[in-house]
């Protein structure tokens, strides 16, 4: 059962992210462009004012007159990401947004202890991802806030850990048009507690180390799960699992997007390990196009 006060929590943790401004800052980045898009270092004040940074990817032939559509790119749970410059030369917007503590913005902060799965997993107000969420929305204030962006036209696309941060993300702020979840990580934790490889290893040896934790750890991350937040998902979600992925399993996604009330689709790979699939791709494409008008 979700915690009862799951979404006074979010709440108050989204009205805590309000009383930060973005303070946005950018810095033309020539190494990162390329012919069809220009590339800016971006800078953001987020959650309880960790700064953050992100790559931010405007395509060079943009028709003035009209916002374009944009995408917000997170990464997996190492951290790093390069930047989907397929999105750019698509028409998009796309901000590469690195979360506290992964990919580009460890320059700003690095977590003192412990890893981002187990980072004060027993305190809810602590926990890493309750940052971490956040920073998202933050990727979606910015987005939102630039002129040549419509901010009727805001999508998701990330996989695994960026998968998880997608259905989060999508769950909690409804400025989200479309949602794709690529091999989602950080569903279904009473689950994934017991799954013994990496990176959700983490958590199941932190459990097995601290037994008289355990309920503690799981009371923590129901606020977390995905599991609990997916109904409040209205946006089209796509998702896709591959029965062969040990990383993040079947019956982790999946309970999850039954969950999931919005219009939505799975796709299923028999033979498909954690890794990323052409078919998919294309299937998440077009739905980017389809409910942005890309």
């Amino acid at each position: 059962m979700p915690p009862r006060d799951l979404d006074a929590f979010w709440q108050r943790t989204k009205e805590e992210l309000g009383r930060t401004k973005t303070n946005a800052s950018l810095t033309e980045s020539p190494e990162q462009s390329g012919r069809d898009f220009v590339t800016h270092m971006v800078t953001l004040d987020s959650f309880q004012g960790r700064r953050l940074r992100g790559w931010y990817s405007v395509p060079r032939d943009a028709r003035p007159g009209r916002g374009l559509p944009a995408v917000l790119a997170v990464p997996g749970y190492g951290g790093d990401k390069p930047i989907p410059t397929h999105l750019a030369m698509e028409g998009f917007a796309v901000l590469t947004l690195f979360p506290r503590g992964q990919g580009e913005s460890r320059k700003e902060w690095e977590l003192e202890h412990s890893t981002k799965l187990t980072y004060y997993v027993t305190d809810k107000e602590k926990y890493y991802y309750r940052g971490a969420y956040m920073d998202c929305l933050r990727g979606l204030d910015f987005l939102a806030s630039r002129p040549e962006v419509d901010p009727a036209r805001l999508g998701m696309w990330s996989r695994s850990q960026g998968g998880g941060f997608t259905l989060a993300t999508a769950a909690l702020d409804r400025r989200l048009r479309v949602a794709v979840a690529e091999e989602p990580f950080l569903c279904n934790f009473p689950v994934s507690i017991g799954v013994t490889t990496s990176p959700y290893k983490e958590l199941h040896d932190y459990a097995a180390q601290h037994p008289e934790q355990r309920q503690a750890i799981l009371d923590t991350l129901a606020y977390f799960d995905p599991l609990n937040l997916a109904p409040q998902i209205q946006c089209p979600t796509l998702v896709d699992i591959g029965m062969k992925d040990e990383t993040c399993p079947y019956r982790t996604i999946m309970p999850v997007f039954e969950k999931i009330t919005a219009p939505k689709a799975l796709h299923v790979y028999p033979d498909l390990v954690h890794a990323p699939c052409t078919d998919f791709n294309a299937h998440a494409m077009s739905w980017l196009r389809r409910y942005l008008g890309a």
